[in-house]
């Protein structure tokens, strides 16, 4: 009988007739389908995993024999299923060779989809290979059947089963394609149910579409008896079919397994070698005998061991280190009692070349053994030693002149403390500044300055003698410290004063900047001081800094040696600076007035002074304390209480008519008129108090002129317009331009007290004098002469064409409360000043 026989396209018009199905049978059957073919695509990822071609070979006929089986299977299955009125038996070659197209092309398909690529023209040759070769077995197994019938198709249903198959076994390949790519190997077994699901859907659609297009005629005469059910074959086929599958499946299981043991215990020594020689440090592995049984490439090249003769080589025998012999004494005792060591050591190669280390070494005990042995680890620790040596250098050394720093000068000072070397020897500390240095450098740029600074460096280190330690400090402060041969005081006074001028000539000498000649002068301050006395670092430099200041404040480049004069005086002025503090905020200041006449006389105005009456020093004059308030910055917030003050005196003033014409003139320094808002503040001042502007002077002095000159117009000229009036005082002192002063909003030249004081005594302080007073006349301002005290000098003054005083001679300061112009004019005039 052929595979195929009629195709009809209406069968039905032959009478023929079809046959029914038992449901549990096709249950079975589907399931059977299912089964295999889950077995045989869950064994590909053993195909792609297995490294040999054989094993490869036989779990690809292993799957694909399981598969077509399974699918042999359903079809044996379903075709018992089928019901007949009248018997059916099957050709037993051919249906046993219908299993043929099952098996192949289940192995297409399974060759295809164990390949790490799946590119789309395979996918489908695979799965229309699936699909024709379950085609193939199902119409192979129709054409088995023995019955007395003649069997036809229907066209349509016939080529419907043969799409489905097709159809569904590209689906099927696709499937397990895309569940690949999407979860990954790893979730191999998802994939194959995924697949295995979709190809039982194309074998059990392809089998029953097409026992759907099946038409029997039966012939004339034929028994229309039911056939005979073979139900001890259908369970037996299937149940060998499940077993089949259960069997693979199991055996897949156990390969995994084993796999996945073998690749555990290929962890073996070669392996675990190669993993050690990656790592860059030695380790070595050695038992109670000191006797080498595993050392990686680190640990051989480290120490120079012989690759080849490493394997029993005693470690006891190997020279380490300098110290080897008691370091491993050391390191025995250490493992008996704790059982590890580890410690820094100078690890020694075999060709004598040394170098840091890190060595740590630990007892290895085995979970089924009672033996042990024990694990070194050798690093080597030469780079951060130089980069610790290296911060260590950067962190005691100026980067700039390479000479020691503060810091190191600092330790070098304890170490002097706590030596026991000639307990009674005196030791110098000596601070060199480089006098005007800031001008040289914006003068002619920082890198001709940073010049300056190694050439000195150079010369202070070049005569830098036996036990001298020389040092940069910051900026351009040099420090030298040495030892005194002499315990006397005296004799080391004169000592330290020879070694500095023999150092100072030889750091003057003139110095080649960039093709320019610059003569280098210094301030020096000199320390004698006792190490043994263990004074401290900090008060060394302390007391070696004022005697800097001191040099500085003398300049006259001679070396200044301190003495306790200089501590006292900084400690009184710090008390001072607390004092005054205190003073400002807290009502201890006062004002004090002087009077200012006419040549008549008549007190036309006043000079505010302040005054501190110190609770226990008693009333202080402003030289006592205006120095230190400049220095410090606290001149501000006592400008300003003086400011406000003076405003407050002339706004009471106003109600009384005594006082209500009386100009007031109020002393205004530098740093307080070159503040940003100082406008403002005498703005605010007389608006709080109502003074009149036209009766507030404000007293500048030259030093203003050279400082901010455009600035000092700018805020004068405001002011001026308000109708504040301005004095220069101190004038014919300081260095001002007469282009300037022209320039300047002034009403008042103050002739200064030293001018006055020399009128009688100095013949040149006569023309001074004449020339200040015709200077003010010829730019229309007033003079005051102050520091008036004689009546000679008056009449000197008067003669040149001074018109206004003030002075001891009309009057010394007095408090606010004790001023009465009146009392004052009334003196002037029994005095019989004209």
């Amino acid at each position: 009988m052929p595979i195929v026989s009629n195709l009809l396209v209406d069968p039905s018009a032959l009478n023929a007739v079809q046959g029914h199905y038992i449901p549990h049978l096709v249950l079975l059957s589907w399931v059977i389908a299912l089964a295999a073919c889950y077995t045989g695509l869950d064994i590909i990822k053993l195909v792609g995993k297995a490294q040999r071609s054989s094993w490869r070979r036989i779990w690809l006929l292993a799957g694909a024999s399981v598969m077509g089986l399974g699918v042999w299977s359903m079809h044996f299955i379903g075709m018992h299923a089928y019901r007949l009125d009248f018997p059916v038996s099957h050709a037993p070659l051919l249906t046993a060779l219908s299993i043929l197209p099952a098996i192949l092309g289940s192995l297409g398909a399974m060759t295809v989809l164990s390949r790490e690529a799946l590119p789309h023209r395979a996918v489908v040759w695979a799965g229309a290979g699936l699909g024709l070769g379950i085609g193939i077995m199902h119409y192979t197994g129709m054409a088995a059947m023995q019955l007395p019938a003649t069997l036809y198709y229907a066209v349509d249903l016939f080529l419907l089963s043969l799409a489905v198959a097709v159809g569904l076994g590209v689906l099927t390949v696709y499937a397990y394609r895309l569940c690949r790519q999407e979860w990954g190997m790893q979730r191999s077994r998802r994939c194959a149910f995924v697949a295995a699901l979709c190809a039982s859907l194309a074998i059990c659609g392809m089998h029953y579409v097409a026992m759907r297009a099946a038409w029997f005629v039966p012939q004339v005469g034929a028994h229309t008896e039911e056939a005979v059910e073979h139900a001890g074959l259908i369970y037996l086929i299937g149940g060998m079919a499940l077993f089949i599958a259960l069997l693979t499946l199991t055996a897949s299981w156990v390969r995994r397994r084993l796999d996945a043991s073998e690749r555990h215990e290929h962890m073996t020594r070669t392996r675990l070698l190669e993993v050690l020689s990656a790592l860059q440090d030695g380790v070595v592995l050695f038992d109670h005998s000191a006797r080498i049984r595993l050392c990686n490439a680190a640990f051989e090249r480290l120490l120079g061991l012989d690759a080849e003769h490493s394997l029993g080589f005693s470690l006891r025998q190997l020279a380490y280190s300098d110290d080897s012999h008691s370091l491993n004494t050391q390191i025995q005792h250490s493992l008996a009692s704790r059982g590890e060591w580890r410690g820094l050591i100078q690890a020694r190669h075999r060709d004598g070349r040394r170098f840091p280390a890190w060595l740590s070494v630990s007892r290895v005990t085995y979970a089924d053994s009672d033996e042990w042995d024990y694990v070194a680890l050798l690093s080597d620790r030469t780079e951060e030693h130089q980069a610790a040596q290296r911060i260590r250098y950067l962190a005691y050394h100026d980067s700039l002149t390479e000479l020691p720093n503060r810091r190191a000068l600092q330790e070098r000072l304890a170490e002097r403390g706590h030596s026991s070397a000639a307990p009674h020897r005196l030791a110098l500390l000596v601070l060199f500044d480089i006098d005007r240095f800031k001008v040289l450098n914006d003068s002619v740029g920082q890198d001709v300055g940073d010049e300056l600074l190694r050439q000195l460096a150079q010369r202070l280190q070049q005569g830098a003698g036996p036990g001298q330690f020389v040092a940069r400090l910051d900026g351009n402060e040099f420090a030298l410290l040495t030892s005194l041969p002499l315990t006397s005081m005296e004799i080391a006074e004169q000592a330290a004063r020879r070694l500095t001028d023999e150092r100072l000539a030889t750091l003057t000498a003139d110095y080649q900047l960039h093709g320019h000649t610059y003569p280098c002068r210094f301030n020096v301050g000199m320390l004698i001081f006792s190490p043994k006395q263990q004074e401290g670092a900090a008060l060394l430099f302390k007391r070696a800094g004022l005697a800097l200041v001191e040099a500085k404040r003398q300049r006259d480049g001679k070396p200044s040696l301190f003495c306790t004069a200089f501590e006292r005086e900084l400690e009184e002025r710090h008390t001072l600076e607390r004092e005054l503090r205190y003073a400002i905020g807290h009502g201890e200041l006062l004002l004090h007035l002087q009077p200012q006449v006419d040549a008549n006389g008549r007190v036309q105005g006043a000079e505010a002074l302040v005054r501190w009456q110190h609770p226990t020093r008693g009333q202080m004059s402003p030289g006592s304390f205006i120095p230190i308030a400049e220095e410090t910055g606290l001149i501000l917030p006592l400008g300003h209480w003086v400011l406000r003050e003076g405003c407050r005196i002339l706004g009471e003033w106003q109600h009384d008519p005594h006082y209500r014409d009386i100009k007031l003139s109020i002393n205004v320094s530098v740093r307080q008129f070159q503040q940003p808002d100082f406008v403002d503040q005498v703005i605010a001042a007389m608006n709080q108090f109502t003074a009149p502007a036209k009766l507030l002077t404000l007293e500048l002095t030259e030093s203003l002129l050279l400082s901010d000159p455009a600035g000092t117009i700018a805020k004068m000229s405001q002011l001026r317009r308000l109708g504040v009036r301005f004095a220069l005082d101190d004038f014919g002192t300081g260095y001002s331009s007469l282009a300037y002063l022209k320039s300047l909003p002034l009403d008042t030249l103050k002739i200064d007290i030293a001018f006055v004081r020399d009128l009688t005594r100095d013949m040149q302080a006569t023309p001074i004098a004449a020339t200040i007073i015709a200077l003010a006349k010829s730019l229309n301002l007033s003079v005051i002469a102050e520091g008036v005290e004689t009546e000679e000098q008056r009449e000197v003054l008067a003669g040149l064409g001074c018109s206004a005083y003030q002075g001891y001679l009309f009057g010394r300061p007095v408090p606010i409360e004790h001023f009465n112009p009146a009392l004052f004019s009334a003196k002037c005039a029994d005095s019989s000043i004209r």
